[in-house]
């Protein structure tokens, strides 16, 4: 992976620390925008900077080689602007931590840097800034507590620079400082669903409507159309007339990168902070995630299981509920799997981070990652240990970056899920859920745009054959079982007996699609037994290769008495009421039942609404109208009725059944052959 051509920088640090005056001695650019920053002298909402580097060695394909682009993001550093602070941590590459040597660590010092931590972000620079108000003895001493409060944690290790914004002193050292952190930064992958995240909605005049964000995942091109989710609207359709970045015009942005967008078919006061622009394929919000927690130490009392807490993810915020798979309260520095469960739906997606507050105290306690999102099905935690270990092992995997293993985990906990559904929950492309496809050949099946595990097939093929087998056993009379038995057999069972047992669901997998994809995957899988030979198809009916129909017992007795009927008739049509007539010493249903069974096996044959004939005489009258027809080239019905020696009634019922199974076709008052007639 390479460098990036741009990156983000973020500032961090108590109020009053000098961040904004920091941003402008490093651009020359005056972050505070608003009338009551400037008349308070402090940061109130997010300022955004920008500064261009010399070119790096290697460039992403969002932006040539013409030089580094740095987007800065100045967060106010007060309490009271927490929220706004959170939503401009969004897409930190570099946090540039300022400490003022006159007042050392302050409180939220130590939150933004609990914060940066809690977002991953593992690059910073110290500056201590206000240098110049202090004897350099100070400047030392809080050197060392920078370092003492860094050591242990993503920080430690990281440089720490004195600066000062009023004389310049330092901004050329630490100018080079973000050079040399620059080149150390990765590009963030391409892959995955666009999204922004909005931190801004204004109107040009001339243009329209402008939003601007820092892309966290995906890429999106001029021209492109896109979704805007707000929790105030349905998602609305809009289109990305044109694009900036860093104040010039560019025609793509992509992951990592800060982007003006010019939209079209939407108003500027249509759109707030906390909406986001995704790609039109990101066609839905979640409103659960299995996720990775992480608590602070310095958290002061334990979070019990299901509590509710306020989530900061990207610019937006909800009130969630957590849930622990394997404690019942989360003690402080505790770090442990479970599932959150949004208040409103979000895009938040496997990767994201998230960062919670407890609102009694004001307090940010903790954060996490998401592993899969997408993930409506509730927790239950199994009071059973082997269950508890068979999920805890599930989440391993999808604490890891395998996606292969991943996709496998996901599969293995469900039916099947189609692929659309796949990439929302891993957050993958196209390009890169066929790559994960390609190396578990063997392993996978895409059925009608659905992946199951070919173990899961090969369990599913034994389970058809031994509910078909079952039906056999049961009800040796009848030829066999038909598509909505054995749906409905297979529907009945809990779904760990469906797919052998294979083990409990993470907290978080959508069940959905294994409901709309069950019918689709049997056909498959079906169609697959019957081309193997192990399952014949007759009619609309399915039996083993192997299976001879053949009533038994009591059930035997009544259908020789029902064939007795039939012998008894000739070529005479047999009527329902002659046959329950003629078999008075059985029960009207247990009759019915064998005449049924007679018909599906194709002995008895209903040739009109309610005559009935033998296979056998059936046979006989077919091949005596095709040997007529063959001699005279065709037969009038009258004809037919002499033939057999019939009443006229029953020969053009004869004549109507042989049209509709295309024996013969009506021309006028004449039939014809529609085709050679097997003797």
């Amino acid at each position: 992976m390479s460098a990036k051509s741009h990156f983000i920088i973020g500032t961090a640090g108590h109020i009053d620390h000098g961040k904004t005056s920091l941003i402008k001695a490093l651009t020359g650019m005056d972050t505070d925008r608003l009338k009551e920053e400037k008349e308070r002298g402090i940061s109130i909402d997010l300022g955004f900077a920008y500064l261009d580097l010399p070119a790096l060695d290697r460039f992403s394909s969002c932006q040539g080689p013409d030089g580094t682009k740095i987007g800065i993001v100045d967060v106010p550093g007060h309490e009271r602007f927490i929220k706004n602070m959170l939503a401009g941590s969004t897409g930190i590459d570099l946090v540039l931590f300022t400490i003022a040597a006159d007042d050392g660590i302050m409180p939220q010092t130590k939150e933004h840097l609990d914060i940066m931590h809690l977002l991953g972000i593992a690059r910073g620079i110290f500056v201590i800034t206000k240098p110049d108000m202090v004897e350099k003895g100070r400047v030392d001493e809080v050197a060392l507590d920078i370092k003492g409060l860094i050591k242990d944690t993503y920080f430690e290790g990281s440089p720490v620079i004195p600066v000062s914004s009023a004389t310049g002193s330092g901004i050329d050292a630490l100018k080079a400082l973000i050079v040399r952190e620059a080149k150390n930064v990765l590009a963030r992958p391409e892959s995955g669903f666009f999204r922004l995240p909005v931190d801004r909605s204004f109107s040009i005049k001339g243009f329209g409507t402008v939003v601007t964000g820092t892309v966290a995942s995906g890429r999106v091109q001029k021209n492109d159309e896109a979704l805007l989710f707000s929790r105030r609207q349905i998602p609305r359709p809009v289109k990305i007339r044109g694009i900036q970045s860093h104040f010039k015009t560019a025609d793509a942005v992509c992951a990592g990168q800060r982007a003006a967008l010019n939209l079209s078919s939407i108003s500027h006061t249509d759109i707030e902070r906390g909406d986001v622009l995704v790609s039109t394929d990101l066609d839905s919000a979640s409103k659960s995630a299995a996720v990775y927690f992480e608590f602070l130490d310095s958290m002061k009392k334990p979070v019990k299981n299901h509590s509710l807490l306020k989530l900061h993810h990207m610019t937006d915020e909800t009130t969630v509920r957590v849930a622990f798979i394997d404690i019942k309260e989360a003690l402080p520095g505790a770090k442990t799997f479970g599932q959150i469960k949004l208040k409103e739906p979000m895009v938040i997606m496997r990767g994201d981070r998230f960062v919670l507050r407890d609102t009694s105290v004001n307090a940010t306690i903790g954060g996490g990652r998401v592993l899969l999102s997408y993930a409506e099905k509730a927790l239950k935690s199994s009071k059973k240990f082997s269950d508890a270990a068979d999920v805890l092992m599930q989440y391993n995997i999808l604490n890891s970056q395998d996606n292969k293993s991943v996709l496998l985990a996901i599969l293995s906990a469900q039916f099947s899920v189609d692929t659309h559904t796949i990439r929302l929950m891993m957050n993958i492309s196209e390009n890169e859920l066929n790559r994960i496809m390609r190396s578990a050949t063997g392993e996978i099946t895409l059925i009608e745009g659905f992946l199951i595990l070919n173990e899961s097939i090969k369990n599913y093929e034994q389970l058809i054959v031994n509910i078909i087998n079952k039906y056999h056993k049961d009800v040796p009379g009848d030829i066999g079982i038909n598509e909505e038995y054995i749906m409905k057999e297979v529907r009945s069972l809990p779904p760990n007996a469906r797919i052998g047992g294979q083990g409990p669901a993470p907290a978080g997998f959508k069940q959905g699609s294994e409901v709309r994809s069950l019918s689709t995957i049997l056909k498959a899988i079906m169609n697959g037994l019957i081309s193997s030979a192990k399952v014949v198809k007759t009619g609309n009916v399915f039996h083993l290769s192997s299976y001879r129909p053949e009533a038994k017992g009591a059930g035997k007795a009544v259908e020789d008495s029902v064939l007795s009927v039939f012998s008894d008739k000739g070529i005479n049509p047999v009527k329902k009421e002659d046959i329950l007539k003629s078999c008075p010493s059985f029960k009207k249903e247990d009759i019915e039942k064998g005449l049924k069974f007679l018909l599906k096996r194709g002995e008895i044959i209903r040739v009109a609404e309610d005559s009935y004939m033998s296979r056998y005489m059936l046979d006989e009258i077919k091949n005596k109208l095709a040997a007529s027809i063959a001699e005279k080239g065709k037969i009038k019905a009258a004809e037919f009725r002499d033939i057999l020696g019939c009443g006229r009634k029953f020969a053009i019922e004869l004549l109507e059944y042989f049209d509709k199974e295309r024996i013969t076709l009506r021309s006028g008052d004449y039939r014809v052959l529609r085709k050679a007639v097997k003797t």
